[in-house]
C-alpha cells in the first residue's frame, strides 16, 4: 500500500508516475476518438484542417482511475524528461518503482541499500517537481 504524503504536489506526481501507461493510453484514446467536425472559422467545411487542428491542439484533461488530470500530455512530458535524465541505477529503480517492483529486489539487482534506494527515488521526484513547475503543472510554495 503507498503511503500517503502530505505535499499535495509530490501525490500528483506519484500518481502520474504510477499510471503513465494508463494516461499514455488515455490520451491515444482521446486522439483517437472521433469528433464532429465542423467549420473551421473562415465559413467553409474544412474535415482535414480541422482535424489537423485538433491533433495539434493540447487536450485539457483525462480521466485516470476515476480522477481527472489535467495537461496529461505535459504531465507526459515530465515522466519522459525525468526518465531521459537519470542514470543506469535511478532509471531502474524509477521504473521498478512505478511498476510494483519490491524495493528489496531492486536493491539485491543493483547491489544497494535500502537508504540508497530511497536517495534515488528522492533524486527522481526532486528532478520530476522541477520539470511539472517549469511547465506550470505545480506550485512547490
Amino acid at each position: 500500500m503507498q503511503r500517503k504524503r502530505t505535499e499535495g504536489y509530490v501525490r500528483k506526481i506519484e500518481f502520474v508516475f504510477y499510471n503513465e501507461k494508463l494516461i499514455r493510453e488515455a490520451v491515444l484514446d482521446a486522439r483517437n476518438r472521433p469528433r464532429q467536425l465542423g467549420r473551421n472559422g473562415s465559413g467553409i467545411g474544412d474535415p482535414t484542417g480541422s482535424q489537423a487542428i485538433r491533433n495539434v491542439t493540447p487536450l485539457r484533461s483525462v480521466t485516470v482511475k476515476g480522477e481527472l488530470l489535467g495537461r496529461p500530455e505535459d504531465w507526459l512530458r515530465v515522466v519522459d524528461a525525468t526518465y531521459v535524465w537519470c542514470d543506469k541505477d535511478r532509471l531502474i529503480v524509477a521504473r521498478d518503482r512505478y511498476n510494483g517492483v519490491d524495493y528489496r529486489l531492486t536493491c539485491a539487482k543493483l547491489s544497494i541499500s535500502g537508504k540508497t534506494y530511497y536517495n534515488f527515488l528522492n533524486d527522481v521526484r526532486a528532478y520530476a517537481s522541477l520539470c511539472a513547475a517549469q511547465l506550470g503543472l505545480i506550485k512547490v510554495c
